[in-house]
């Protein structure tokens, strides 16, 4: 970590001030020590250049080491090792970016940015190169070293250690707050997307994706192997599993491919055209056991997740169309968030 990261941090346990303590630097970066709060004394160590800033997980632990085995198993090549990312390149990663958020590259620059959920760090990068005044990008993984490794070079990138409930960060202190894919993976995703809702600045921005709750090949999978304890696997056994589904799935891919030549069954829009993309063991691999594993995955409706937004005084909420189900809004000005506690 970067000492500029105290600006941004505060204690998740008591919401006071940070200090760095006993610290062994490399560079600018502070590769290990101590972040003592100044209100409870909380004392939170920094591991290989990473705050180590989880608390409160006693519902998130199985959540938190199958994430953790994933990411490192990715990072060590053993998943998908193209050059892709769930079959996405880093270039169409950026532009799902710009068009979720709906912001070009030149708003970005000087803005404060957070990725909750952060994963490999890839976005995470993506983003920091665009010139924004920070990136922090927030996951609860153990694995989170890989994303400070592929970060570390980029003075404006923090990564930390945190759980989403209790984000050891200012509030509303940011102007975008991207949360792709990771709300659905704990026990509230209500819960979790007003919490960061309340990272966000007034008139910033906040977009989050969740599983939809409609037909999924994968997830019925998933509901199948839960009801035969299946998925309760340590997760070397659940990798091998996964890959097992990921060669089946080529050759079923291979069919459906061929079945959509038809002329009745010829995809219809972007997403639909998409699914005829080549799809890679390797890929599968990644996509089956990122279905399988995780012991949240809620699923909701558009609708349901506008309203979320709605609740909480959002404005600007849109819905986008593919994939579904994304949404962004932007965040209430102060006076018409005192309006609504009158009311």
């Amino acid at each position: 970590m970067r000492e500029a990261l105290l600006d941004y941090l505060l204690c998740p346990s008591c919401q006071n001030e940070l200090e760095s303590r006993a610290v062994t630097s490399d560079g600018d970066h502070v590769v290990s020590g101590s972040l003592v709060c100044k209100g409870c004394a909380a004392d939170y160590p920094v591991v290989r250049g990473v705050p180590r800033m989880n608390i409160s997980m006693d519902a998130l632990r199985r959540v938190a080491r199958t994430f953790s085995y994933e990411w490192r198993a990715h990072s060590e090549g053993r998943l998908e090792k193209e050059g892709t990312l769930w079959g996405l390149t880093a270039d169409e990663d950026w532009s799902y970016f710009r068009e979720a958020t709906g912001l070009a590259d030149a708003e970005l620059r000087g803005a404060v940015v957070l990725d909750a959920g952060c994963g490999s760090g890839r976005l995470t990068r993506q983003i920091g190169q665009r010139e924004p005044k920070a990136v922090i990008g927030v996951d609860m993984i153990d694995a989170v070293d890989g994303a400070f490794a592929a970060t570390k070079e980029l003075p404006n990138v923090h990564i930390i250690q945190g759980n989403i409930f209790e984000l050891p960060l200012r509030r509303h202190g940011f102007d975008v707050v991207w949360s792709n894919g990771v709300i659905h993976h704990t026990p509230d995703a209500r819960g979790a997307h007003a919490a960061l809702a309340e990272m966000v600045r007034p008139e910033g921005l906040l977009y989050v994706w969740v599983y939809a709750k409609r037909f999924n090949p994968f997830r019925f999978t998933k509901d199948v192997l839960d009801a035969l304890h299946v998925t309760r696997l340590p997760e070397p056994a659940l990798l091998t599993v996964s890959k097992v589904f990921a060669y089946l799935s080529v050759g079923l891919h291979a069919g459906y491919k061929c079945a959509r030549h038809v002329p009745p069954f010829r995809p219809r829009g972007r997403w639909a055209e998409r699914s005829m993309r080549k799809r890679t063991v390797h890929e599968l691999s990644l996509t089956w056991f990122d279905a399988l594993s995780p012991e949240f995955d809620s699923r909701h409706s558009e609708h349901e997740v506008m309203a979320w937004f709605e609740q909480l005084g959002f404005s600007a909420i849109t819905a986008i169309e593919e994939p579904k189900v994304g949404v962004r809004g932007v965040a209430p000005r102060p006076a018409s968030a005192k309006a609504r506690r009158e009311r």
